[in-house]
């Protein structure tokens, strides 16, 4: 299956060359998790805060549908 994620704020950095346009696309495995996505990306798991898949909210245990797109944010904070 195929997918594509977009990475925001700092969360960019840690992954080199990485395109805001394009994003990062993936061929994975069906019913691959969230939190499996996260770990191929070799992102830091505490400075995620939100991820959607197809603009809603998810979690890390959810599975992943086919050419979906994937947004990982850092935590958010203001006042």
């Amino acid at each position: 299956m195929k997918i594509t994620v977009k990475l925001f704020g700092t969360l960019r950095s840690h992954y080199p060359g990485y395109d805001p346009g394009t994003g990062i696309e993936l061929e994975l495995d069906s019913k691959t998790q969230v939190s499996r996505v996260i770990k191929e990306l070799g992102l830091p798991v505490k400075q995620i805060g939100i991820v959607t898949i197809n603009g809603k909210l998810s979690k890390a245990e959810d599975i992943v549908p086919d050419n979906s797109e994937i947004k990982v944010f850092q935590p958010l904070a203001g006042g």
